[in-house]
């Protein structure tokens, strides 16, 4: 089970994400004096958990990651509007530089 919530709307606003997650594994282990019945078990769960967590983390961080990256820009919002007029300034000239060629 996961769960993530968090209330700060000031600075981060409200976030809500939960989920559960099933797995199952089978082994065959020798039974000794010194791995007992419940000692393989704890061993068998531990390992579960240690891919689960894993998972869960490629899912749900990995992808908010991904978006968080998209939506960042690393630009200024006046790099950005220089490089937005220029692309115009460009365009501009092509469409008349193509208009007197056709006349």
């Amino acid at each position: 089970m996961l769960w993530l919530q968090t209330q700060n709307v000031a600075t981060t606003g409200t976030m809500n994400l939960g989920g559960s997650l099933t797995r199952q594994t089978e082994q065959d282990v020798v039974i000794s004096e010194q791995s007992p019945h419940l000692a393989n078990i704890g061993k068998m769960i531990e390992d579960q958990e240690n891919k689960m967590r894993a998972i869960l983390n490629e899912v749900y961080f990995g992808k908010a990651r991904q978006i968080v990256g998209e939506l960042r820009s690393v630009e200024s919002t006046t790099e950005i509007k220089s490089r937005d007029e220029l692309v115009d300034d460009i365009k501009r000239a092509v469409a008349s530089k193509k208009g007197k060629d056709e006349v």
